[in-house]
């Protein structure tokens, strides 16, 4: 009777580098300041939602022009609705 062979086992863990380098905290870091400066130019949501800004527009032209620039205003507002959502 043979004897059965054995696996070698390795330690993987072993092989991950630490998450607390010096370059991971420079990442976290730069990642961090990003997003606040990020959300510092978010704006108030009351002007968001003010019906009083809301009118019909006289024409198609007009419309689409105002939609790019409420996107371009309140691009981080929006993010921050659909990040919420999902």
């Amino acid at each position: 009777m043979s004897t059965p062979s054995t696996l070698t086992v390795t330690n993987q863990q072993a092989a991950q580098p630490p998450i607390n380098t010096p370059a991971f905290r420079t990442f976290f870091s730069r990642l961090s300041t990003s997003i606040r400066d990020g959300l510092s130019q978010r704006r108030p949501w009351a002007e968001l939602v003010d019906r009083n800004s809301m009118a019909r527009h006289e024409s198609l032209a007009d419309a689409l022009s105002r939609i790019r620039k409420n996107l371009a205003y309140f691009k981080v507002n929006y993010v921050a609705v659909r990040v919420k959502k999902t």
